[in-house]
C-alpha cells in the first residue's frame, strides 16, 4: 500500500479532476466557510444590532398594549400574526448569515452541483471502515486543529474578559440601555478580535485542504498511461476502426467509378476515375483513384459499365498523386483532362 502512494508521484490530470468534480470530491475548507459567516454576522451586529434591538422592543411594547383586554380567537390569530410578520422582518439580516456559509461552500467548489454524495452506500456504515477513518491521518489533522482552534479562541475572549472583569460590578447602577450598550461593545470587541484569529486559521486550513486534495488525486505513471490509453483508444482497435473506415469510402467510391466519364490509367499499376459536370464545379472532379489490386477493380468496373478506360501514364501519375477522391482536378491538369475527355465526347458521339 505505501509503495502504491509512493508511485502517486505525478499530477492529476485534468479528466482525473473533472471525475472527483463530479462525485463531489472538492477542496473545502469548513474553517473558511465560518469565517465568512462569522464576519457576515459581526458587520450585522454593528450596522444593524441597535435597530434590530429597537424593533423587538418596541413590537413587545405593542404587543403588550394590545394584550390587555379580552381577545376573541379571530383577534388573537390575527394578532399572532402580524407580530410573526415584523418579527420576521427585524431578524431578517440574521437569515443571511446562512447564505453566506451557503455562498461561500459554492464558491470553493467552483458552483459545481451534483447530487452523487447523497447517494447510499453501504461502505459508508462498515463498522471497520469507519474505524479505519477515526485513526486516518485525517481525522487526527482534523482533531488537532479542533483542538488548537478552541484554545486559541478561549485563549482571546478570556484575555478580553479579563479586562473587563472590574467594569462587571458597576453594570448593576446602570440603566438597561447603557448596560445593553456596553455589553454589545464589548461583544463586538470580542468577535472582531476572534475575526482575525479565525481568518489566520482559515488561510493556513484553505492551503491544507488544497494540498490534501490535490495529493489525494495524485497518479501513478501507470494510470496516466492507462488514462492516455482510454482516451485515445486502444491502438488495436483503433487500427480496426480505421481499416472499417477506409472499406466503407473504399465501397462508395467503387459505386461512383460506373458514373465516371473516363477512367484513365498507368495502365495496370494506377487507375483514376474522372467525372465532369458542369451544373455543380466548373472544373471535372475525381470519384474514384487506386493502385494494384483497386486499380484493377475500377477498370473492371469501367468496362463492365461502359465507361472509356484511356492509357496516358503522366496524367494518371499526376492524378493519382495529386488530387483526392472527390476533389477538383488542378489548373495545371486542364489541358491534358480537356483533351481526353474531348476524345471520349467524340467516341460517345460516334456511337449515337
Amino acid at each position: 500500500m505505501a509503495e502504491n502512494d509512493q508511485e502517486k508521484t505525478e499530477q492529476a490530470s485534468s479528466r482525473r479532476k473533472e471525475q472527483a468534480r463530479q462525485e463531489g470530491n472538492f477542496a473545502i475548507s469548513k474553517e473558511l466557510s465560518t469565517f465568512f459567516m462569522i464576519l457576515a454576522g459581526l458587520m450585522i451586529l454593528y450596522f444593524s444590532g441597535l435597530w434590530m434591538a429597537m424593533g423587538v422592543a418596541e413590537l413587545m411594547k405593542k404587543s403588550f398594549h394590545i394584550v390587555r383586554g379580552e381577545l376573541t380567537v379571530k383577534e388573537v390569530s390575527d394578532l399572532f400574526g402580524a407580530i410573526s410578520y415584523k418579527f420576521f422582518l427585524i431578524i431578517a439580516p440574521i437569515l443571511a448569515i446562512p447564505v453566506i456559509g451557503a455562498v461561500s461552500y459554492a464558491i470553493q467548489s467552483g458552483f459545481a452541483f451534483t447530487g452523487k454524495p447523497l447517494t447510499p452506500d453501504i461502505s459508508k456504515i462498515d463498522p471497520l471502515s469507519g474505524f479505519k477513518k477515526l485513526l486516518s491521518l485525517n481525522s487526527i489533522a482534523e482533531l488537532v486543529k479542533s483542538l488548537l482552534k478552541v484554545s486559541i479562541l478561549t485563549y482571546v475572549v478570556y484575555v478580553n474578559v479579563a479586562k473587563e472583569w472590574n467594569s462587571l460590578p458597576f453594570l448593576m447602577n446602570m440603566e438597561v440601555a447603557g448596560s445593553a450598550a456596553y455589553m454589545g461593545r464589548v461583544t463586538i470587541t470580542i468577535m472582531s478580535k476572534t475575526l482575525w484569529v479565525l481568518a489566520l486559521i482559515a488561510v493556513i486550513d484553505y492551503g491544507y485542504q488544497k494540498w490534501n486534495y490535490e495529493k489525494g488525486l495524485r497518479m501513478s505513471k501507470e494510470e496516466l498511461k492507462e488514462e492516455h490509453k482510454e482516451m485515445e483508444g486502444d491502438p488495436a482497435v483503433k487500427a480496426r476502426i480505421k481499416s472499417i473506415q477506409r472499406e466503407m469510402a473504399r465501397k462508395r467510391m467503387m459505386q461512383d467509378v460506373p458514373t465516371a466519364d473516363v477512367v484513365v490509367t498507368n495502365p495496370t499499376h494506377l487507375a483514376v476515375a474522372i467525372k465532369y459536370d458542369r451544373s455543380k464545379g466548373n472544373a471535372p472532379i475525381v470519384v474514384a483513384k487506386g493502385a494494384g489490386y483497386i486499380a484493377q477493380k475500377i477498370r473492371e468496373l469501367a468496362k463492365n459499365s461502359k465507361v472509356p478506360v484511356i492509357e496516358n501514364k503522366p496524367l494518371a501519375r499526376s492524378l493519382f498523386k495529386h488530387v483526392e477522391v472527390g476533389k477538383e482536378i488542378p489548373v495545371t491538369l486542364y489541358k491534358a483532362v480537356a483533351e481526353i475527355l474531348a476524345y471520349v465526347y467524340k467516341l460517345k458521339s460516334k456511337r449515337h
